[in-house]
C-alpha cells in the first residue's frame, strides 16, 4: 500500500534505517522481476534494459543516501544544528526544490520529474507535488530524491527508469495520450523534455550541483573499481 493505493511491488527497493541512515541495502523483489517478463512481451533487449535500469536506479538512491549520511557523520557544524542524518537529509531536498521552483522552467521541469515518478498526468502544481509527496511518501521534498536520480541517470547517458518500461506502459494505461498514441511515446516525449531541461536544472540549484558532483565522483569511483584488474589473480604463482 501507498496512501490509499495497492500499487505493484518494485523490481528493486533501498532500504535503510530510520533517522541515522545505516545499513544501506537493495532488495530484489523476485515476483515483480519474473512477472513482467510477460508484460514485456518475452523481448530480451528490452527486459534486460529494464533490470538494469531499475538497479542503476536504486544503486544511485543508495549512493545519494550514504553520501549525506557520510557528510553529515564528519561535520559537527551539520550534527549540531540537525538531530540525525535523515533529518539533514530532508532540509538538502527541500532547499532543492526551492531553488528550483524559483524559476517558471525550473519549476516545469520538477513537475514534468515528478508526472513521470507518480505516474499522475494531473500533477501540474509545486502545492499538487507537495501533496502527493506527503500521500505516498509521508513527507515534503521525496520526489527531489528521484529527481536527482533522473538526471544522473540522464548526465551518464543512461535510459531513465521511466523510459526503460517500454511497453510495459502501454498494458495499464494510465493517461489521456492524445497525438502520442502509445504511453510509451508519451512517456519518452516527457523524458526527452527533461533531459533538455538539464543543463538549466544544474545552473539554477547550487546544491542540486553539489550533491550530483559527490555523486558522480562516488559513482565513477566505483566504475573504476570494477575495470581494475584483478592483480592477485593476473600475478604469477610463486614456486
Amino acid at each position: 500500500m501507498k496512501g490509499d493505493k495497492w500499487r505493484k511491488p518494485p523490481y528493486f527497493a533501498c532500504c535503510y534505517n530510520i533517522g541515522d541512515l545505516g545499513d544501506v541495502n537493495i532488495v530484489a523483489f523476485s515476483y515483480a522481476l519474473i512477472a513482467d517478463w510477460n508484460l514485456m512481451e518475452a523481448d530480451i533487449d528490452q527486459y534486460r534494459k529494464r533490470i538494469h535500469s531499475a538497479l542503476r536506479e536504486e544503486m544511485i538512491h543508495a549512493v545519494q543516501v550514504l553520501t549525506v549520511k557520510k557528510r553529515y557523520e564528519r561535520s559537527a557544524e551539520l550534527r549540531g544544528r540537525f538531530d540525525d542524518a535523515e533529518i539533514y537529509y530532508d532540509s538538502l531536498l527541500g532547499r532543492i526544490i526551492e531553488e528550483l521552483a524559483s524559476s517558471n522552467e525550473g519549476e516545469k521541469a520538477v513537475l514534468t520529474a515528478a508526472k513521470l515518478y507518480y505516474e499522475d498526468w494531473t500533477i501540474n502544481s509545486i502545492e499538487k507535488l507537495r501533496q502527493t509527496d506527503r500521500k505516498y511518501h509521508g513527507r515534503d521534498g521525496y520526489l527531489v530524491s528521484e529527481l536527482i536520480r533522473q538526471v544522473t541517470q540522464i548526465r551518464f547517458g543512461e535510459l531513465i527508469s521511466e523510459e526503460a518500461k517500454g511497453k510495459a506502459w502501454d498494458k495499464h494505461r494510465i493517461f489521456f495520450v492524445g497525438e502520442y498514441g502509445t504511453t510509451e511515446n508519451l512517456m519518452k516525449s516527457m523524458a526527452a523534455t527533461l533531459r533538455q531541461a538539464v543543463p538549466r536544472l544544474v545552473n539554477l540549484s547550487p546544491t542540486l550541483t553539489e550533491a550530483l558532483i559527490e555523486i558522480e565522483g562516488t559513482i565513477k569511483a566505483i566504475h573504476r573499481n570494477e575495470r581494475a584488474p584483478d592483480v592477485a589473480a593476473e600475478a604469477p604463482m610463486l614456486r
